[in-house]
């Protein structure tokens, strides 16, 4: 037990002890709201003590600079666009709280830099997943989940309820659920249905945002195991029939679900109305707040303010709390200058995923496929859930930054 406490010194390092409880917490509370943000608090204090005392250690550090980049990337333009923000309270309380859920994540991969967490992390993400997806799927058969939360006759919510969030968190972490799955999968073959567990639950929860990214993250990551294990086509047919079967059984029982799917073929009207039908009335919110991009192109008009402005001109009468498209978002929110901030950092930190899986060791290159894909599905400019401003979203987000960079930092320190 004592290398578990125990720095280079011999004296007792309670960073790596306490860092994953709070770690641990962070992603227990996920389904519970605001009670997520109790630990990444603690986390971002120790962040801040980090920052005081070992600036220059953490910038020297390539991936820990990486996600200082994708930070300022986020927040600067948020600062520039202050000065026209038309809800300056709501945008300056985003802008100030907005770097604290980043620096959380700093003494996570403090930790990471001498401790080989990656593995059990993975491990509780995947028995968190499949715990909530069992705990969904018990909801929609029963009635009710664990805590007796009612099936509300059309989507899935389990623990996450009353916010249908079941979905896109499930399909947030994916690709580690993927992963863990794989290696478990050389001792048990049974390991193999885990992941299917938590598509069937992402179908479920009705959510086409969480389908789509999930058809990103099972094409982009089975393509990477059918290249890098060579598996044969036998084997690919079995895998692909498995899924195949696993989500027609999942539309099959649900004819809500297959509803929700079948008014996405409206698109082809090619019309605000077709568009509306097929993505829950997004298009006349697209429509509105690109209009008000147009008028405010270089800084937009602050987070937050896009709704009383496209009131107020005219672009629309409906009322909305998010864009739902994440490009759209940042244009409208920050201008071209965040755009351009937000597409640079994303390609950037892809392209040295990329540069590090073809120059590093073989064994390593699952790490960061599986954190490029992440990385990818968290920020893609075509997400169309959430806003990359909110509270909580932003709690995914760099939790799932976190996970993703998690091993790579290990092997890059202990190369």
């Amino acid at each position: 037990m004592g290398r578990f406490v125990k720095g280079e010194s011999g004296r007792v390092d309670w960073w790596f002890p306490g860092v994953v409880v709070l770690a641990a917490l962070a992603l227990f509370a996920l389904p519970f709201g605001t009670s997520v943000f109790a630990p990444l608090a603690l986390l971002a204090f120790l962040g801040i003590a980090l920052l005081v005392t070992r600036c220059g250690v953490l910038w020297r550090e390539p991936w820990i600079r990486w996600a200082f980049l994708l930070l300022l990337a986020l927040w600067v333009p948020q600062l520039m666009a202050l000065s026209v923000a038309v809800d300056f309270d709501r945008a300056l309380r985003t802008a100030l709280t907005y770097p604290l859920f980043a620096i959380a994540v700093i003494p996570i991969l403090w930790v990471a830099r001498r401790r080989d967490i990656a593995i059990p992390v993975l491990y509780v993400v995947l028995a968190l997943a499949v715990f909530w997806s069992l705990d969904g799927l018990l909801q929609f058969f029963s009635g009710s989940n664990i805590l007796g939360y009612p099936y509300n006759g059309r989507r899935i919510d389990g623990l996450f309820h009353p916010n249908m969030r079941l979905g896109i968190v499930l399909a947030h972490f994916l690709p580690f659920v993927l992963e863990a799955s794989r290696r478990l999968a050389s001792s048990s073959r049974l390991a193999l249905l885990l992941p299917l567990i938590v598509i069937v639950a992402i179908v479920l929860s009705g959510s086409r945002a969480a389908m789509l990214a999930t058809l990103v993250t099972v094409v982009a990551y089975g393509v990477f195991l059918v290249w890098f294990y060579r598996l044969r086509p036998r084997v690919v047919g079995v895998l692909v029939g498995m899924l195949a079967v696993g989500v027609a059984a999942a539309l099959w029982v649900s004819p809500e679900t297959r509803d929700r799917l079948a008014v996405v073929t409206q698109m082809s009207d090619f019309s605000i109305e077709g568009l509306d039908a097929a993505t829950a009335r997004r298009g006349t919110i697209w429509f509105a707040s690109w209009q008000v991009a147009k008028d405010e192109p270089i800084l937009g008009v602050g987070v937050r303010g896009v709704e009383p402005v496209a009131h107020a001109r005219g672009y629309t009468d409906m009322s909305f709390s998010h864009i739902h498209l994440y490009f759209m978002d940042v244009l409208v929110s920050t201008g071209i200058v965040g755009l351009v901030a937000y597409l640079a950092a994303l390609v950037g930190i892809l392209w040295a995923l990329w540069r590090g899986a073809r120059r590093g060791l073989r064994e390593a290159r699952p790490d960061f496929v599986v954190g490029a894909v992440a990385i990818f599905v968290a920020l893609n400019p075509l997400n169309v859930h959430w806003t990359l401003y909110s509270s909580y979203s932003t709690a995914v987000l760099w939790l799932v930054v976190a996970l993703a960079l998690t091993p790579i930092v290990y092997r890059q320190t202990n190369r």
